[in-house]
Protein backbone atom coordinates (compact mmCIF):
# COMPACT_ATOMS: atom_id res chain seq x y z
CA UNK A 1 0.00 0.00 0.00
CA UNK A 2 3.26 2.41 0.96
CA UNK A 3 4.77 1.84 -2.60
CA UNK A 4 1.75 2.91 -4.44
CA UNK A 5 0.93 6.12 -2.65
CA UNK A 6 4.64 6.73 -2.95
CA UNK A 7 4.04 5.87 -7.09
CA UNK A 8 1.03 7.97 -7.10
CA UNK A 9 2.87 10.98 -5.32
CA UNK A 10 5.88 10.93 -7.46
CA UNK A 11 4.10 10.14 -10.93
CA UNK A 12 1.87 13.49 -9.38
CA UNK A 13 5.73 15.23 -9.23
CA UNK A 14 6.12 14.42 -12.31
CA UNK A 15 3.44 15.76 -14.00
CA UNK A 16 3.38 19.12 -12.34
CA UNK A 17 7.32 19.42 -13.09
CA UNK A 18 5.94 18.81 -16.41
CA UNK A 19 3.32 21.42 -16.65
CA UNK A 20 5.55 23.86 -15.00
CA UNK A 21 8.72 22.74 -17.73
CA UNK A 22 6.18 23.50 -20.19
CA UNK A 23 5.05 27.43 -18.59
CA UNK A 24 8.47 28.86 -17.84
CA UNK A 25 10.78 30.44 -19.77
CA UNK A 26 14.57 28.46 -20.48
CA UNK A 27 16.10 30.36 -17.05
CA UNK A 28 16.70 29.33 -14.30
CA UNK A 29 14.99 30.34 -11.27
CA UNK A 30 18.05 33.07 -10.26
CA UNK A 31 18.05 34.59 -13.44
CA UNK A 32 16.31 38.18 -13.45
CA UNK A 33 16.87 38.62 -16.96
CA UNK A 34 14.98 35.70 -18.77
CA UNK A 35 15.75 35.99 -22.27
CA UNK A 36 13.55 34.27 -24.62
CA UNK A 37 13.01 33.08 -28.09
CA UNK A 38 9.53 33.33 -29.25
CA UNK A 39 8.74 32.27 -33.00
CA UNK A 40 5.01 32.88 -34.63
CA UNK A 41 3.68 32.92 -37.59
CA UNK A 42 1.78 35.83 -38.95
CA UNK A 43 -0.69 35.68 -41.95
CA UNK A 44 -2.14 38.49 -43.49
CA UNK A 45 -6.33 38.64 -43.26
CA UNK A 46 -6.55 42.23 -44.13
CA UNK A 47 -4.84 44.50 -46.10
CA UNK A 48 -5.76 48.53 -46.94
CA UNK A 49 -3.97 51.28 -48.17
CA UNK A 50 -4.64 54.85 -48.11
CA UNK A 51 -3.39 56.85 -50.41
CA UNK A 52 -3.41 60.48 -48.98
CA UNK A 53 -2.61 63.00 -51.50
CA UNK A 54 -1.81 62.70 -54.77
CA UNK A 55 -1.65 59.73 -57.05
CA UNK A 56 1.06 57.77 -56.35
CA UNK A 57 3.08 56.96 -53.26
CA UNK A 58 4.06 59.80 -51.63
CA UNK A 59 4.77 61.16 -48.03
CA UNK A 60 1.78 59.86 -45.79
CA UNK A 61 0.60 57.35 -47.77
CA UNK A 62 -0.61 54.60 -45.24
CA UNK A 63 -0.41 50.07 -45.62
CA UNK A 64 -2.76 48.73 -42.75
CA UNK A 65 -2.56 44.92 -42.17
CA UNK A 66 -4.28 42.67 -39.66
CA UNK A 67 -2.86 39.48 -39.08
CA UNK A 68 -4.10 36.19 -37.34
CA UNK A 69 -1.02 34.83 -35.34
CA UNK A 70 -0.27 30.72 -35.07
CA UNK A 71 2.89 28.85 -33.36
CA UNK A 72 3.30 26.48 -36.88
CA UNK A 73 2.28 27.65 -40.48
CA UNK A 74 -1.78 27.57 -40.84
CA UNK A 75 -2.07 26.47 -37.42
CA UNK A 76 -4.39 27.04 -34.46
CA UNK A 77 -5.01 30.89 -34.17
CA UNK A 78 -3.48 32.42 -30.69
CA UNK A 79 -3.74 36.07 -31.33
CA UNK A 80 -3.94 38.59 -33.72
CA UNK A 81 -1.79 40.96 -34.84
CA UNK A 82 -2.43 44.95 -36.24
CA UNK A 83 0.20 46.74 -38.29
CA UNK A 84 0.47 50.57 -39.95
CA UNK A 85 3.25 51.63 -42.16
CA UNK A 86 3.40 55.09 -43.32
CA UNK A 87 5.96 56.31 -46.27
CA UNK A 88 8.27 59.09 -44.35
CA UNK A 89 10.46 59.14 -47.41
CA UNK A 90 11.21 58.26 -50.88
CA UNK A 91 13.74 58.27 -53.27
CA UNK A 92 12.61 58.72 -57.06
CA UNK A 93 15.92 58.00 -58.33
CA UNK A 94 16.36 54.96 -56.70
CA UNK A 95 13.23 53.82 -56.78
CA UNK A 96 12.68 52.82 -53.15
CA UNK A 97 10.59 54.17 -50.52
CA UNK A 98 11.11 54.48 -46.50
CA UNK A 99 8.23 53.23 -44.48
CA UNK A 100 7.74 53.82 -40.58
CA UNK A 101 6.47 50.45 -39.04
CA UNK A 102 4.10 50.02 -35.86
CA UNK A 103 3.03 46.57 -34.65
CA UNK A 104 0.83 45.58 -32.10
CA UNK A 105 0.72 41.69 -31.78
CA UNK A 106 -1.75 40.60 -29.08
CA UNK A 107 -0.50 37.06 -27.65
CA UNK A 108 -1.96 34.95 -25.15
CA UNK A 109 0.02 36.49 -22.24
CA UNK A 110 0.05 40.21 -23.27
CA UNK A 111 0.58 42.81 -26.03
CA UNK A 112 4.21 42.99 -27.96
CA UNK A 113 4.80 46.48 -29.25
CA UNK A 114 7.33 46.79 -32.38
CA UNK A 115 8.72 49.60 -34.28
CA UNK A 116 11.09 50.30 -37.38
CA UNK A 117 12.18 51.33 -40.67
CA UNK A 118 12.11 49.29 -43.81
CA UNK A 119 12.82 50.12 -47.19
CA UNK A 120 10.82 48.87 -50.15
CA UNK A 121 10.51 49.22 -53.72
CA UNK A 122 8.38 52.41 -54.13
CA UNK A 123 4.81 51.53 -53.85
CA UNK A 124 5.28 47.40 -53.73
CA UNK A 125 4.84 44.94 -50.98
CA UNK A 126 7.08 42.82 -49.66
CA UNK A 127 7.40 39.27 -51.54
CA UNK A 128 8.14 36.35 -50.64
CA UNK A 129 11.54 36.07 -49.35
CA UNK A 130 11.79 39.59 -47.87
CA UNK A 131 13.22 40.17 -44.56
CA UNK A 132 13.22 42.98 -41.72
CA UNK A 133 14.17 43.29 -38.39
CA UNK A 134 12.27 45.77 -35.61
CA UNK A 135 13.02 46.73 -32.59
CA UNK A 136 10.61 45.41 -29.42
CA UNK A 137 10.05 48.24 -27.49
CA UNK A 138 8.11 46.85 -24.93
CA UNK A 139 4.77 45.52 -23.74
CA UNK A 140 1.80 44.47 -21.95
CA UNK A 141 0.92 41.59 -19.27
CA UNK A 142 3.96 38.90 -19.58
CA UNK A 143 5.67 41.57 -21.75
CA UNK A 144 5.20 44.00 -19.64
CA UNK A 145 9.17 44.80 -19.91
CA UNK A 146 9.86 42.68 -22.67
CA UNK A 147 12.85 44.52 -25.14
CA UNK A 148 14.71 43.17 -28.52
CA UNK A 149 14.15 42.57 -32.08
CA UNK A 150 11.39 41.33 -34.02
CA UNK A 151 12.93 39.39 -37.27
CA UNK A 152 10.42 38.71 -40.04
CA UNK A 153 10.79 36.56 -43.31
CA UNK A 154 8.14 36.42 -45.83
CA UNK A 155 6.67 33.08 -46.37
CA UNK A 156 6.69 31.42 -49.92
CA UNK A 157 2.65 31.60 -49.89
CA UNK A 158 3.25 35.75 -49.54
CA UNK A 159 0.83 35.95 -46.70
CA UNK A 160 2.57 34.48 -43.81
CA UNK A 161 5.57 35.78 -42.15
CA UNK A 162 7.64 33.90 -40.05
CA UNK A 163 8.18 36.21 -36.48
CA UNK A 164 11.02 35.19 -34.56
CA UNK A 165 11.40 36.89 -30.86
CA UNK A 166 14.93 37.43 -29.49
CA UNK A 167 13.46 39.03 -26.14
CA UNK A 168 14.70 40.44 -22.55
CA UNK A 169 11.91 40.46 -19.97
CA UNK A 170 13.17 41.75 -17.63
Amino acid sequence: MKSRAVRLSMTAAAIIGLMLAVNVPAASAKDKNTNVKLVVYSKTVGLHTQDGNSSGIDHGDLFYREQAISLTPGGPIIGVAYSQAEVVSHHEEDNVDVRRITIQEKLPKGVLYVNGLTELVRGELPRPGWTATYAVVGGTGKYAKARGTSSLLLMPDGMTFKVTYRLSLS
